[in-house]
């Protein structure tokens, strides 16, 4: 764990149990009637698999429609089953991550595509967050520079996170986008997206990229090379070409070896191999590319209170706002 977020752990274990000691009942009672519902819904599959691949070949129906009608129904139950389960999680999520990411700012909302529009009966909170943007809008995906494609953009988001930490905004939403790339359609980026509102000016288009993503120097960028080799084996960074403005200079005024160490821990944290970054005039996007999905919870054969489940949210979190301490993005600090 990071030191600097050492402070927050004991204060993350306490308002768990403060949640728990308000919810776990309701939760217990609602994961039993689920875990119930799997059961029954696993015996219903078997008894229509038997039915399918028994007793309908003996009555002269062809095994392979009868496969396809085994598929179609099972997979109507699990749909079924997928949906109310989701919705039992994002109850839990909407409680749970809110009021344990308050120990680090009481500001960090969190929306998922479950949840519901806004009503009457939310709280106060709940309205707040649906009333503020938690999506990072398509044009800064498009006008990152980590990707081609035009305004014709698709996307499906799921969880999304915004906040206000040491006066930086931030925002960070789980999200599959696609747009046209030479007029067909692409998946450009599946994962987790961050977005930071920067006071530090830098003039020159930064962008940065695991090794393993990309290996060519982008047309009208030069490579840029540090002297920590550990940063160097990993990433490449490249910075724009400009008459006016010292590319490398300002590069190397930004990335300095904390930067450089968070960054990493960023990738560690959050257990990705493909890492890309935007940097430019006041703002930085972050790509992590994961083929998992982030932020979820397996309540249903888990006990709701086991806090070693949720720990990975804490990781993740700190990982973050350790990167915004360490950049001094507060800092209105330029060349």
């Amino acid at each position: 764990m990071l030191e600097c977020m050492e402070k927050y752990k004991n204060k993350f274990a306490v308002e768990f149990a403060k949640i728990m000691e308000v919810e776990l009942k309701n939760w217990q009672k609602v994961q039993n009637k689920y875990r119930l519902e799997y059961v029954i819904y696993e015996c219903l599959m078997g008894c229509i698999l038997v039915f399918y691949l028994v007793y309908m070949p003996k009555q002269g129906f062809e095994l392979f429609p009868s496969i396809c009608g085994f598929f179609i129904i099972s997979s109507i139950i699990l749909c079924i089953h997928h949906v109310k389960n989701k919705a039992y999680q994002t109850n839990i999520k909407q409680k749970l991550y809110p009021n344990l990411l308050k120990i680090f700012d009481n500001t960090i909302c969190y929306s998922n595509k479950y949840s519901a529009s806004v009503s009457d009966a939310m709280s106060a909170y709940e309205k707040d967050c649906k009333v503020k943007n938690l999506k990072i809008s398509n044009e800064t995906f498009l006008s990152s520079g980590l990707f081609k494609g035009n305004k014709d953009v698709q996307r499906i988001d799921d969880d999304c996170f915004y906040g206000r930490y040491n006066d930086v905004d931030f925002t960070i939403n789980e999200t599959l986008f696609r747009c046209l790339v030479k007029e067909n359609s692409e998946q450009v980026f599946d994962g987790v997206a961050m977005h930071f509102k920067m006071k530090k000016q830098i003039k020159s288009r930064v962008l940065i990229y695991s090794k393993n993503m990309f290996n060519k120097v982008p047309q009208g960028y030069e490579k840029v090379e540090f002297e920590y080799e550990k940063f160097n084996k990993k990433y490449n960074v490249y910075v724009q070409k400009s008459q006016n403005v010292n590319g490398q200079i300002e590069a190397r005024y930004l990335f300095n070896t904390a930067f450089m160490d968070r960054f990493m821990q960023l990738q560690t944290s959050f257990r990705v191999s493909k890492m890309q970054c935007s940097i430019y005039e006041g703002s930085m996007l972050i790509l992590l590319s994961t083929n998992k999905d982030l932020f979820e919870i397996n309540p249903l054969f888990k006990k709701v209170d086991d806090i070693n489940q949720y720990n990975y949210l804490f990781d993740e979190f700190a990982s973050v706002l350790s990167f915004i301490d360490v950049l001094n993005l507060a800092s209105k600090t330029g060349l």
